[in-house]
């Protein structure tokens, strides 16, 4: 059959145009939510990657400054009956270094510690009157805190108070180090040193008191978790595994070691693991309720270097249960100058 032709091609029907419009507004809205939802998972993404930034680079400077952690171990004589003869010697060092639970620290008016502590001395070089002496010895501290900002924000900053976790550094300069003045009492009676309050700054060296000295690294740091740890035990357990032999309750103390480690006293520990919790900003802004602490951690977790994954493992529930976004950081920090051995 031939067309005439006058004859024109024949277009779209109604239906069909209709037909095809409702398919490309279908396949419009299926593209239109997957970008949605690509926008924001990049958004949660970026956002997570922007709350624990502060968070990294906090436990970033926390790891490289207790590496240098050292003590300048010495033999010093010893004369038990006070007869002027030199009846052994003894190891001794003025610097110190101690891991512990944070409660034992004074509670200043504005922070409350919580989780563990760690203080120690290492050549930092900080000081506000003597420049460029980058070998200077400084005490430094870490732990974590909930508290007040009102000491932190530069005084054009008028926004109300916030109320935080943060972590803390405990941070003298080299003029204000109180360790060299702490223990002075038993050196001059040529006794065993006792090393309490350095780390208090309750002393007379220097300028400023404890709370004077703390700086903010980073906020929505709800604990910090130190473990000091032998490289490999008697046993042969790896340095993979949690257990500590020389501090299984976390407490670690150079003038104090444990029964088993007399040998290895006046020394820092070959090993620490540096565990911090953070959470993020949304989850602290909903949790917070004025100057009250918030509980975002269960109780009676790492007391027992044994059950440190338990606890792990326990907090990730207490966590999904309260739905609080939140990031563990964990190392395991090797200190230079731990000349640890065996016996």
């Amino acid at each position: 059959m031939k067309l005439s032709k006058n004859a024109r091609p024949r277009g779209f029907s109604l239906v069909e145009l209709l037909v095809a419009m409702g398919i490309l507004s279908v396949l419009m809205l299926m593209l239109t939510i997957l970008l949605d939802q690509v926008q924001k998972s990049w958004t949660y993404a970026e956002n997570r990657i922007g709350q624990f930034r502060e968070a990294r680079v906090a436990f970033d400077l926390l790891t490289k400054n207790v590496s240098q952690a050292s003590l300048n171990t010495y033999w010093d004589l010893l004369d038990e009956n006070d007869d002027g003869l030199v009846d052994g010697y003894f190891k001794t060092s003025e610097l110190h270094f101690i891991t512990m639970n944070a409660s034992e620290l004074d509670r200043g008016a504005t922070q409350q510690p919580v989780g563990h502590a760690v203080f120690f001395q290492a050549p930092l070089g900080f000081s506000t009157d003597y420049r460029n002496l980058n070998n200077l010895f400084n005490g430094r501290g870490y732990f974590a805190a909930f508290g007040g900002d009102a000491k932190f924000k530069p005084s054009f900053v008028k926004s109300p108070e916030r109320y935080r976790f943060r972590m803390m550094e405990f941070r003298p300069p080299a003029e204000s180090n109180q360790v060299f003045a702490d223990g002075k009492e038993e050196r001059d009676n040529e006794a065993r040193q006792e090393f309490t309050e350095w780390f208090k700054q309750t002393g007379s060296v220097g300028e400023g008191d404890f709370e004077s000295h703390l700086n903010p690294l980073a906020e929505n740091i709800i604990t910090l978790v130190v473990s000091p740890r032998d490289s490999v035990d008697s046993i042969g357990r790896s340095r993979r595994e949690t257990y500590s032999d020389i501090a299984p309750n976390y407490d670690f103390d150079s003038n104090d070691a444990e029964p088993d480690f007399e040998t290895f006293g006046q020394q820092v520990p070959p090993l620490l693991r540096i565990t911090m919790i953070a959470i993020d900003e949304t989850s602290a802004v909903r949790l917070e309720d004025g100057r009250t602490q918030p509980e975002v951690l269960p109780p009676g977790v790492f007391d027992d270097t044994r059950n440190f994954e338990k606890d792990l493992d326990e907090i990730a529930t207490y966590m999904n249960d309260k739905n609080i976004n939140y990031k563990v950081f964990s190392s395991i920090v090797m200190l230079r100058s731990s000349k640890w051995g065996g016996s």
